[in-house]
């Protein structure tokens, strides 16, 4: 495996907080206050709980099947052509899942600070970086999201601290009031979100294979941290019908924090931390659809249908993400079922079925 296309554990580690807040961080608070109400924060710790079942179903994968990705476990389970099929329609939900992406960070900068832009060039821009940083390798992207991670760390510290003297905690208030069902009908939202089974793609490029469950889990656990907490701020702050009610919510959040008439417009830090992390998390899915694709049809060579695959992108931002309104119906009633296909129900056949052939396999040569 050349050199440029390895990780380290602590990169991957770094690489799942990234992942983890990516999306999430400025527009879940929204779907947990609307589902939970006062309890969106119980709701956000839920749904952190279940991404970390499925995480460890992701993990037990790789056990099962070192040195494999997703895709290349898919014909390892199913065969060459069942196999090739199962890896191209996961290749597939991670294109679509790029593309989703694309549009949400284009929305938000045309929406929120450049009006005047074109949407398409936004996205022309964005899908440029990472088109590039994808043909420079994983080595390369990892390296980076590694210097970021302790800044974009240090800026969130700044930016919760920021919050707590505007707390109310009366918004916290009563809890638990129409139950619990609420809080778990949140937090499943919320873990349809993260998709953390993208991550799956890089594992034949971790260095260290024996450290990586405990890297998956941890970056996963900070992660879900930074959203809890921002989930707390959201509701502390704006009270759940405010949030509940805004696109962004933690960049509202952010724009009505003032402290002592120095400290202003800390909304900048807010589109910092979250257009990094949504790029690096960009960055991750569309590697792992071209690694997906040349995987199923048995492709060595990937670089050459990078910036096709690239420019497919921007085309499928505009088909996919017509209109902000259509995304959050979208979101709220049919991505969570929808994603759950990928993130769920075929990971555990994949396991089952490796789990057999490997007690089928110890027991033949037993």
């Amino acid at each position: 495996m050349p050199q440029d296309e390895t990780i380290s554990v602590r990169a991957f580690t770094i690489l799942t907080v990234f992942f983890m807040i990516g999306t999430s961080i400025l527009i879940a608070p929204a779907g947990l206050a609307l589902d939970a109400k006062q309890d969106a924060w119980l709701a956000s710790m839920i749904g952190v709980g279940i991404n970390l079942s499925t995480v460890a179903l992701y993990a037990g994968l790789g056990r099962l099947r070192k040195g494999e990705s997703l895709v290349q476990m898919c014909r390892s389970a199913l065969g060459k052509w069942a196999g090739a099929l199962l890896g191209l329609a996961f290749a597939a939900f991670f294109y679509l899942l790029a593309s989703l992406m694309v549009g949400d960070l284009g929305y938000f900068m045309t929406t929120q600070n450049l009006p005047e832009t074109p949407i398409e060039i936004l996205q022309l821009l964005f899908v440029g970086i990472v088109v590039y940083a994808v043909r420079l390798g994983k080595s390369a992207y990892s390296r980076a999201a590694e210097i970021f991670f302790p800044w974009l760390m240090l800026l969130f510290a700044l930016l919760f601290i920021s919050t707590i003297p505007k707390m109310d905690f009366h918004n916290f208030e009563p809890v638990l009031e129409y139950g619990l069902m609420p809080s778990i009908k949140g937090g499943v939202s919320l873990y349809g979100l993260q998709e953390m089974v993208v991550l799956t793609m890089l594992y034949p490029y971790i260095r260290k294979s024996g450290s990586r469950t405990r890297a998956y889990l941890g970056g996963t656990l900070v992660g879900g941290a930074v959203l809890v907490l921002t989930t707390v701020s959201s509701i502390g702050v704006l009270g759940y019908a405010v949030t509940s009610n805004q696109l962004f919510p933690a960049y509202t959040l952010a724009k009505n924090i003032s402290i002592g008439h120095f400290l202003e417009r800390i909304e900048a830090i807010m589109i910092l931390i979250w257009v990094l992390s949504i790029l690096i998390k960009i960055v991750l899915t569309f590697d792992a659809a071209v690694m997906g694709f040349a995987q199923a049809f048995g492709i060595k060579q990937q670089a050459s249908f990078v910036i096709p695959l690239g420019l497919g992108l921007v085309v499928l931002a505009q088909m996919s993400y017509p209109n902000t309104v259509f995304i959050q119906d979208f979101l709220a009633k049919n991505w969570s079922p929808f994603a759950s296909i990928f993130l769920i129900y075929l990971p555990l056949l994949l396991y089952g079925i490796l789990w057999a052939r490997s007690k089928a396999e110890a027991a033949g040569s037993g």
